[in-house]
C-alpha cells in the first residue's frame, strides 16, 4: 500500500509534485481543503490538503496509513505567488477553512503595494505559511525543497523519494508530463513563472526586509534568507507590471 500527503503551505509546488508523484507512481490522486472530505480512497493514492499539525488530523493520517510529505519553498516566493494566483482563482478562500484571512482588496494590488505588506505581516500570512513549518518538525514527514526540484529535477525527487520505490524512469517521463506549461494552461493560471528566487524582482527590499523580521523564526529554521537588496517600490512594481503581462 502506497500513501502519502502533500501537507505543505498553499502555493509550494504542491500540485506540480503530486502530480509527478502520482503519475511516476501509477497511483490516483485526490486534493481537498478539508481532510474530511476525503472518502472511499483506494489503497495506493497520493492526497494534498493544506492542514496544520494538529491531534485529529495527525490521527487521520495515521489511521489511514499517509506519509506526510512536505514542501518547502522561499516564504516570500509563496505569498508573491500568491498575490498572482488570487487574481484567477477565488477557491483560494478555502485555504486553510479561511483563516488565512486573505482580504478581498488584495486582489488587483502587487507585492510593493501597502496591502500586500499588511497582509505579509500580519496574522493571516503566518497562518497560511504555518503548515510546511508545523510539518517540518515531524519525524515522519518527507522533506522536498522546492528549488531542488526545479534546479536538479528527477535526481531531487529521486534522493527525497526513495521510500515511495520510484521506478528508473519513472521520474523523468512524468515532469515531461506535467512540466510547467501545463500548470500555465489551466483556466486559473495554477502555474505562473515557476522560478526560485523571483521575490527579489517584485518586492521592495524594506518590504522585504520588514516580512523577514515578522517571521523570522519560520525563515531561519526553514533555511531560508532575505538578503538586502536596492529594489525599490517603482522598480519593483514595474517589474511585476512585466510579469503579469
Amino acid at each position: 500500500m502506497t500513501r502519502f500527503a502533500i501537507v505543505s503551505a498553499p502555493r509550494s509546488g504542491n500540485s506540480w509534485v503530486r502530480r509527478v508523484l502520482c503519475d511516476a507512481l501509477g497511483i490516483e490522486e485526490d486534493a481537498q481543503h478539508n481532510y474530511l472530505d476525503f472518502r472511499d480512497m483506494p489503497d495506493a493514492i497520493g492526497i494534498q490538503i493544506h492542514w496544520p499539525r494538529e491531534p485529529n488530523f495527525q490521527k487521520f493520517l495515521k489511521d489511514n496509513g499517509f506519509r506526510p510529505v512536505v514542501m518547502l519553498r522561499h516564504p516570500l516566493d509563496i505569498l508573491c505567488s500568491v498575490m498572482h494566483f488570487i487574481q484567477h482563482e477565488p477557491a483560494t478562500s478555502r485555504w486553510l477553512e479561511g483563516n488565512a484571512d486573505i482580504p478581498s482588496d488584495l486582489v488587483g494590488q502587487d507585492p510593493a503595494s501597502d496591502a500586500f505588506l499588511r497582509y505579509a505581516t500580519g496574522f493571516g500570512a503566518e497562518t497560511l505559511l504555518s503548515p510546511s513549518y508545523q510539518w517540518f518538525h515531524d519525524p515522519a514527514s518527507i522533506l522536498f525543497r522546492y528549488e531542488e526540484g526545479v534546479v536538479r529535477g528527477a535526481e531531487a525527487f529521486y534522493d527525497s523519494f526513495q521510500c515511495l520505490r520510484l521506478a528508473p524512469g519513472s521520474i523523468e517521463r512524468a515532469l515531461v508530463t506535467h512540466d510547467l506549461r501545463v500548470f500555465q494552461a489551466l483556466p486559473n493560471k495554477h502555474g505562473w513563472q515557476g522560478k526560485p528566487g523571483l521575490w527579489r524582482d517584485i518586492v521592495p527590499s524594506r518590504h522585504a526586509q520588514r516580512i523577514y523580521e515578522r517571521h523570522k523564526t519560520l525563515f531561519d529554521t526553514l533555511g531560508y534568507g532575505v538578503p538586502e537588496t536596492d529594489l525599490d517600490v517603482a522598480s519593483a512594481r514595474g517589474n511585476w507590471t512585466r510579469l503579469c503581462r
